[in-house]
């Protein structure tokens, strides 16, 4: 594989604990508040780099002091920014994040801000990239018009294309069509299908894709699913256990590429 290539979001994760979570109109003094980068899209390609692949990031960050420490914070792992473009007029996305104490339960309110400023136009942008690059990965957290059409340019051009489905928004199963490898959980599941799902092996299994592996949460209600009619060059990290499916080949959802880049966990496994 040449390299990877990410579609995605860049967020300032703006974390605090507490106690406790706070009631509406409560207030609840916390501590150990953190500033740190964030998004899916961003944590996807820092975890690519530290498996030791060429990572290159699209996304879209607004012209303030948050944009810039998102895009600096990418240097030390190597990504490549070239691709990240700045907006003039929307700030970059936050996170407000309030983590309980003890139980590590929370409350999350996001503003994608910039994210959802990134244009299908914006992808002519990729078209030098595409033959550096043997795989492309995206999520939802951008304008679902960007990740059709960008899943379509890359598969046309013989990327392997790989959907973090979450958080699925108003996204339905048509855009699982452009994706060789899907990864949802069986909330994403039910909210792509506009229904509850019982039985994610055999409601992907209707998409025509087959459950290979849970994600990296390891519950029984998540799986990385791959087409059928595609076979996936990729190598499987540290095995995971119970295997929603029998297969020989065992294949990693993107969360088991997703860095969690403020715990700082380091990748040792190849994609």
């Amino acid at each position: 594989m040449a390299g990877v290539l990410v579609i995605g979001s860049l967020i300032v994760d703006m974390v605090i604990t507490a106690p406790h979570l706070p009631e509406p109109g409560e207030n609840v003094h916390g501590t150990g508040f953190a500033m740190v980068p964030g998004g899916k899209g961003a944590n996807q390609a820092v975890a690519a780099s530290r498996l030791g692949e060429d990572a290159r990031l699209m996304g879209c960050v607004g012209a303030d002091a948050f944009g810039d420490f998102l895009v600096e914070s990418l240097a030390p792992d190597g990504v490549d920014s070239t691709l990240v473009k700045r907006s003039q007029d929307v700030p970059t996305g936050v996170a407000l994040i309030a983590i309980e104490e003890g139980t590590g339960m929370n409350t999350i309110v996001v503003d994608p801000g910039a994210n959802m400023a990134l244009t299908v136009e914006d992808l002519d942008a990729v078209e030098p990239f595409y033959d550096m690059v043997g795989i492309a990965l995206f999520q939802l957290e951008i304008p679902l018009d960007v990740v059709a059409e960008g899943a379509r340019r890359a598969h046309d051009h013989g990327l392997v294309t790989v959907l973090d489905a979450g958080p699925p928004r108003d996204a339905d199963l048509d855009l699982l069509a452009a994706f060789d490898v899907v990864s949802p959980n069986a909330r994403e599941l039910a909210d792509l299908a506009g229904r509850e799902v019982r039985d994610i092996k055999s409601a992907v299994r209707q998409r025509g894709y087959e459950p290979v592996v849970p994600t990296a949460s390891v519950r029984a209600d998540s799986a990385t699913a791959v087409r059928q009619d595609k076979a996936v060059p990729l190598t499987a990290p540290t095995p995971a256990p119970a295997p929603l499916a029998a297969t020989p080949e065992a294949t990693p959802g993107p969360a088991d590429l997703a860095g969690n880049k403020q715990k700082g966990q380091a990748a040792s496994d190849k994609i």
